[in-house]
């Protein structure tokens, strides 16, 4: 790809063939190279260093990524020793046939198979390097558990619709620790490589990668600031100020914190040229804060929240499409609708624009979100009596903890900030844009279902089915693009790879020497549809394969 093809969003510069390797006057050489120091790449160079290679790591900051900023949610099943001691039945049979739904093409039956079949080993795997997890249930269906719970349902496993084709079991396994645990996922992970004699080049953008004679990979080109340097120190503040929620609120201060970091780099950095011996593991992440990117892959979904630690901008995928790799997928996009809390939210109804229901209110938020941006034109309305809206406040307010005030908090935004309310449902209708008869027909179809009057058009669990009676009622806005009420999104595309082994391969379909690529640098898992938990299962089951073969 030439560095002035159009689609070209990125500070990835085209490679350069600098002649026979051993004429080249490398700053540092390894037998396996990282590029991005998150969950995939974390899990990669263990997996190297295991198999006895040396492994130098690259990474824009300081390592964790957007896995560090994450929820610490591991997708796990098949019967681990955290489901026995909750009681949960599991197998990697009903664990397959779930994910299968979720997961659909996105990699081959085989593979997914193999995925579930490995899994328990995998998290395993995870203890053993110090990452703690615990079985106490959640007793609600919840986007995210509360505090001291730390297995849940983390998708749709236990919405009707799925439940039919395979027994639901709760397979989402929180890092244990108070709040957002991701921290406490890789950290462990982290030390772990270092004691095994991982050498870090933080604060590090890789740039180009340099070519032999042959046209082979022979190492990679970085802009390097020391990491005792004053200016490291700033790029360490600009990374935590980029993991605030206020950078969430405020898409504008992310892009001044982006262009702050690039900066220092461009002034304070210095270029560096490190020799790969053995390959090269792309799995520097996603690029939703690359938004040239998602403008041109996937515009439907420019107006959601860009969610991502401040290296998701794409950089490792260009890096793969500059000597050559094929990419599949990039346009897939996961922008959550999740409101649960307050569980009053998906006891009312979902509409489209016209008034009209179109999903299951109990399914998961990005599945929801997907169908209000491919389907429904980016909009859609919950629909609340007065008495669903005043139960859902009380849920929706501040609890015990940091947690709980962070998941009521979009809640009360969209209460508050993006609600319509009417004495009637005409009224109502007309207010939000919508037809008068469709919304009417909407919720009357609903209480009559509700009531077992009727056979319900989207099936929802016992806990969730209610009525819509009491006036006023009321509309909260739950657009794609609203604001008001964030709807976070990420990227799932990637580089697509040998499967069984991580390498990446071309437009032709075959395997480009050693360039490998794992997490959200690679087509992979979550890359069909995304369920909470899932991305950190693929970071760990790609970037262990692709860490093993590259090692090799």
């Amino acid at each position: 790809m030439k560095v002035d093809d159009p689609n070209w969003h990125s500070r990835v510069e085209a490679p350069f063939e600098a002649g026979p390797p051993d004429g080249i006057a490398w700053d540092d050489a390894a037998d396996v190279v990282v590029v991005g120091l998150g969950g995939a790449g974390i899990c990669a160079a263990l997996e190297a260093l295991h198999q006895g290679a040396r492994v130098i790591a690259i990474d824009r900051f300081g390592g964790g990524g957007a896995t560090r900023m994450s929820g610490g949610v591991y997708y796990s099943g098949g019967g681990t020793r955290y489901q026995k001691a909750a009681g949960v039945e599991d197998d990697a049979e009903q664990m397959y046939r779930y994910l299968k739904m979720e997961v659909a093409d996105a990699v081959a039956d085989e593979t997914l198979r193999h995925f579930c079949e490995t899994s328990s080993e995998s998290i395993d795997w995870l203890a053993r390097h110090g990452v703690r997890f615990d079985g106490a249930l959640s007793p609600v269906k919840t986007s995210y558990p509360g505090a001291g719970r730390f297995l849940y349902y983390s998708g749709n496993e236990a919405q009707a619709d799925y439940a039919d084709h395979a027994r639901p079991a709760q397979r989402g396994h929180r890092v244990v620790g108070d709040g957002l645990t991701g921290h406490r996922f890789f950290d462990p992970l982290l030390q772990a490589a270092l004691d095994m004699g991982l050498k870090l080049y933080g604060y590090s953008e890789a740039r180009r990668f340099i070519l032999s004679d042959d046209g082979g990979i022979a190492g990679i080109q970085i802009q390097h600031v020391d990491a005792a340097s004053s200016s490291a120190a700033k790029l360490g503040k600009i990374a935590r100020k980029f993991a605030r929620a206020s950078t969430l609120l405020f898409p504008s201060i992310a892009e001044r914190l982006v262009r702050e970091a690039n900066g220092i780099s461009d002034r304070d950095g210095a270029t560096r040229s490190i020799r790969i011996d053995k390959a090269v593991v792309l799995a520097a992440g996603g690029y939703i804060h690359n938004r040239k990117m998602v403008a041109h892959y996937a515009p439907r979904y420019t107006g959601a929240i860009p969610l991502g630690s401040i290296g998701c901008d794409g950089s490792g995928i260009r890096l793969g499409q500059s000597v050559g790799a094929r990419t599949d997928r990039l346009d897939n996009i996961s922008a959550w609708r999740q409101f649960n809390p307050p569980a009053a939210f998906p006891t009312g109804i979902v509409v489209n624009g016209r008034g009209e229901r179109f999903v299951a209110e109990d399914c998961y938020g990005g599945k929801i979100g997907h169908h209000i941006a491919e389907d429904q034109g980016g909009v859609a309305y919950i629909i609340l009596d007065d008495r669903l809206r005043r139960r859902a406040l009380t849920e929706a307010m501040p609890g015990k903890g940091k947690l709980f005030r962070l998941q009521g908090a979009p809640a009360l935004m969209g209460l508050f900030l993006s609600a319509k309310r009417a004495a009637t449902l005409e009224a109502l209708a007309a207010r939000c844009g919508m037809d008068p008869a469709a919304l009417r027909a909407s919720v009357e179809h609903y209480n009559r279902s509700s009531a077992g009057l009727e056979e319900p058009r989207f099936r929802k669990h016992p806990d969730f089915v209610g009525e819509i009676v009491e006036p006023p009622f009321h509309a909260v806005d739950i657009s794609i693009h609203n604001r008001k009420y964030l709807c976070p999104s990420i990227s799932l595309g990637g580089i697509v790879v040998d499967e069984k082994t991580g390498q990446a391969l071309d437009e032709a379909g075959r395997p480009i020497p050693k360039l490998f690529a794992a997490g959200k640098n690679a087509k992979g898992l979550s890359s069909h549809r995304y369920v909470s938990g899932i991305s950190l299962a693929d970071c760990v089951y790609s970037g262990r394969i692709a860490g093993r073969s590259a090692s090799r």
